[in-house]
């Protein structure tokens, strides 16, 4: 007669059956309740995601790490640094120039605009507008230094520039919803809303290249 199984035992044969799991519905498997399965996790040795609030377990020896370290299934992330910001914190510290909110993302495949605003709130991370957009950068003052002596030398020169596609594509929008805002209310708008860095000249120069015409604001009665 086989001796019976342990709770580890039980555990390793639900995770090789679907990969990933949340608290409730692995404790449900094993009728266990949630403090025990998240002892049982400990023991065994568990990743938690960094997307849908940290909600997904696997097991440690599951993920295939890339060089960024993270691992994904389906939609769920995994990060070798743990937490959504702490993930964030090491790619920006690992990028010689910083990176933008939108290679942030791409790395991640998760959205992570508010939490990058949040982060720099709190003094996480530091950023600076680059081209139209804010890209972030360590608080480590030497490699702060760094990353901003790597973005100066690829600086373009300085003077008006024009506005990429995707930028004059949501100043367009932004004027369509709101066509009695001045540049300058457009302008604080986008960076408030988008985070994209945009100058009231940049959305003339836009205007003039398409020949558009800013509507004037309708008087109000009494005016």
């Amino acid at each position: 007669m086989s001796p019976p199984l342990t709770p580890l035992d039980r555990l390793q044969p639900l995770f090789e059956r679907r990969v990933c799991w949340m608290l409730a519905p692995l404790a449900q498997a094993l009728d266990y309740a949630l403090i025990t399965v998240r002892r049982l996790l400990k023991q065994a040795g568990y990743c938690r995601s960094y997307t849908h609030n940290g909600k997904w377990y696997t097991l440690r020896t599951t993920p295939a790490f890339n060089r960024a370290g993270l691992w994904h299934y389906q939609d769920i992330g995994f990060s070798q640094q743990g937490s959504l910001t702490a993930t964030i914190r090491h790619l920006v510290e690992q990028s010689p120039a910083g990176l933008a909110a939108r290679e942030i993302s791409q790395k991640l495949q998760h959205p992570c605009h508010p939490v990058l605003t949040q982060m720099h709130r709190n003094h996480q991370l530091d950023r600076i507008p680059v081209a139209g957009e804010f890209r972030y950068l360590s608080t480590l003052a030497a490699l702060n230094r760094r990353q901003r002596e790597r973005i100066a030398m690829a600086a373009p020169p300085s003077g008006p520039t024009a506005l990429s596609t995707a930028a004059a594509v949501l100043v367009l929008v932004e004027y369509i919803k709101h066509p009695a805002r001045s540049f300058e209310q457009l302008a604080d708008h986008l960076q408030q809303q988008r985070e994209l860095t945009v100058t009231p000249e940049q959305i003339d120069q836009l205007f003039q290249a398409h020949d558009l015409k800013k509507t004037p604001p309708i008087p109000t009665s009494g005016s």
